[in-house]
């Protein structure tokens, strides 16, 4: 169906259960109101200003215009407390009730047949997926992209560790734009300092401390949301109440999830993806390309992905539009179960499952004589564990001079760039180890979760475990692909804290996210350990106390075990030759 008119009306009124009115902005076709002629209604609510919003803002994102004229009624709502809407805006935690609501709302309309989806992305994804689990009767389907499981781990911390550069630089973002929404009671003496500290130099913006201190989101009235947020170090009941994974049961609708590999919520997307589907729901799609959260172009890094590798080359939006239409209109087309993108051989591929089901996991053991700091040591990775431990590989690391990001699944809009890099220069430190395979006579497909295995001791109370998984090419350059970190404190549950006994060995693990890259032939696999990753994530001070209120680094003597009884390893998945 394809419509000749579309009616758009601005600043539409929405009631909420308690009485704030959200606006919005509709487009449908002109007629939808009159009898016989009403369409399905689709939702997207949005932070960032529904002016902008509805035109499609990432490229995997549909434009609410071109969804009109395919004959849907399509509402673009700014959220509680934003731009046009009234209210206090309180991050994730007003977006389940708020959703429904608008849902319910736009069900009832005379241009509405009743039926509804929602979709999104980023924080937007989170919209969409906080409504859906609260299970509104017209809901019929869900498309959140590139958008987290979990508020706590995987979006405001990883592995227990704050997203430093992340967090700060959204939520002052946030927090400065909540100056332009239409009613605010936001002291006006901290704009200024709000708008210069947005707009000056991120990394003096980041190395505030301690991070309550921060300039303009922390003053009083400004941003609750960002003492909160510090606040709640653990995931308590805060983080607990707005997460996914805590009951993927309560997702009932089919959802189209769509992230990329370099993408900071990747990790989620695959999560949210085949944890609903294990919980009972199968009616669930999975798109994975080599993009991250803000370039879907064909070149990132130091990788090109082929013609097929741009989102707007690969079909999504193409997609979306089948999904639409076979949940709210009844089309028969459907979707395969999963699409992904295989770096390196730069091709896409459909399996019913994530990981693909003929993919087995591999396993490589990290061993060294002692020496495997930088990129010229003897560190290795075998596929036999070596018999024993005698000799470990030590480092001093401290926050004063931490391993500075680069590449990888970033979200720092100003002070570093996502995806691939040459991580040449962070392999010229002694505190980064590095564990390398022999040459690839023959390539290795990596397709699912990859997780490292770390055994460890430390003379301080605690300190972080980084991971990071390389490419190495022909010529020699280091390109990074996944990467991850845990706290130790966290080691045994983000809901408790176990400081570490310092001398006495402890194991972790670290969750790389989700891969699917060819090593191929006169490459090799390499694993990068440390013990930070800045401005990535917050650097530990190595006290044992609260890392947010820090205002001191310590260092840390770190000493990684590998072989015997401390079988450290790097485990993926990989397809069969």
């Amino acid at each position: 169906m394809s419509v000749e008119r579309v009616l758009v009306e601005k600043n539409v009124e929405i009631p909420m259960r308690d009485g704030i009115i959200l606006r919005a902005d509709l487009y449908r076709p002109e007629d939808a109101d009159q009898p016989g002629k009403a369409v399905p209604g689709i939702v997207t609510r949005t932070p960032y200003d529904k002016e902008q919003s509805g035109a499609g803002v990432v490229a995997v994102m549909p434009n609410a215009l071109k969804l009109a004229e395919r004959g849907y009624a399509v509402v673009v709502c700014d959220c509680r407390g934003r731009y046009a809407s009234e209210g206090d805006f309180k991050p994730f935690h007003q977006e389940g009730p708020d959703g429904y609501d608008t849902l319910e709302w736009v069900a009832a309309q005379d241009w509405c047949d009743g039926n509804t989806a929602i979709y999104g992305p980023s924080y937007v994804g989170a919209t969409t997926m906080l409504a859906a689990r609260e299970r509104p009767p017209s809901l019929r389907c869900a498309i959140p992209i590139i958008s987290a499981d979990d508020y706590y781990d995987g979006w405001t911390y990883q592995g227990g560790a704050f997203q430093l550069g992340f967090i700060g630089l959204w939520g002052s973002g946030l927090a400065a734009t909540g100056y332009l929404q239409r009613d605010h009671s936001r002291p006006p003496d901290a704009a200024a300092e709000m708008t210069a500290a947005i707009m000056g130099n991120g990394f003096q913006l980041l190395g505030s401390r301690p991070l309550n201190t921060m300039p303009g989101i922390s003053q009083e009235g400004v941003a609750p949301y960002w003492h909160e947020w510090l606040e709640h170090e653990t995931r308590d009941e805060y983080w607990e109440s707005v997460r996914h994974s805590a009951d993927y049961s309560r997702f009932q609708v089919p959802m189209l999830h769509i992230g990329g590999w370099f993408d900071i919520f990747g990790i989620g997307t695959v999560r949210n993806f085949r944890g609903i589907r294990e919980s009972g729901n199968p009616a669930q799609h999975l798109i994975m390309g080599p993009w991250a959260h803000t370039n879907y172009d064909r070149w990132l890094g130091e990788m090109e992905f082929g013609p097929t590798g741009a989102a707007a080359a690969a079909n999504v939006i193409a997609d979306i539009n089948v999904f639409l239409d076979r949940h709210l209109k009844g089309a028969d087309r459907d979707l395969p179960s999963v699409r992904w993108f295989l770096m390196g051989a730069n091709e896409w591929r459909t399996d019913e499952s994530w990981p693909p089901p003929e993919a087995v996991q591999r396993t490589l053991y990290l061993g060294s004589n002692g020496g495997g700091s930088m990129t010229w040591g003897d560190g290795r990775l075998t596929d036999k564990c070596p018999e024993d431990d005698q000799r470990w590989d030590e480092y001093s690391c401290s926050g004063y001079k931490p391993v500075l990001s680069n590449g990888g699944s970033t979200l720092h809009v100003g002070v570093a760039q996502p995806g691939p890099r040459d991580q040449s220069k962070a392999e010229n430190r002694d505190d980064v180890l590095c564990y390398t395979t022999d040459v690839l006579t023959e390539p290795i497909d990596a397709a699912g979760p990859v997780e490292v295995d770390i055994w460890f001791s430390s003379d301080r109370p605690d300190t972080d475990i980084t991971a990071k998984l390389v490419d190495v090419h022909p010529d020699g350059t280091p390109v990074s692909l996944v990467d991850g970190i845990m706290r130790a404190r966290f080691r045994e549950g983000f809901d408790q804290e176990v400081l570490l006994t310092p001398g006495e060995v402890a194991q972790l693990t670290v969750d790389l996210a989700s891969l699917g890259h060819r090593f191929d032939v006169g490459h090799r696999i390499r694993l990068e350990v440390s013990s930070s990753n800045y401005p990535r994530f917050m650097p530990n001070p190595h006290d044992g106390e609260s890392v947010n209120a820090s205002t001191e680094m310590l260092t840390a003597v770190n000493r990684i075990r590998r072989g015997g009884d401390h079988p450290s390893a790097l485990r993926f998945y990989q397809l069969p030759d």
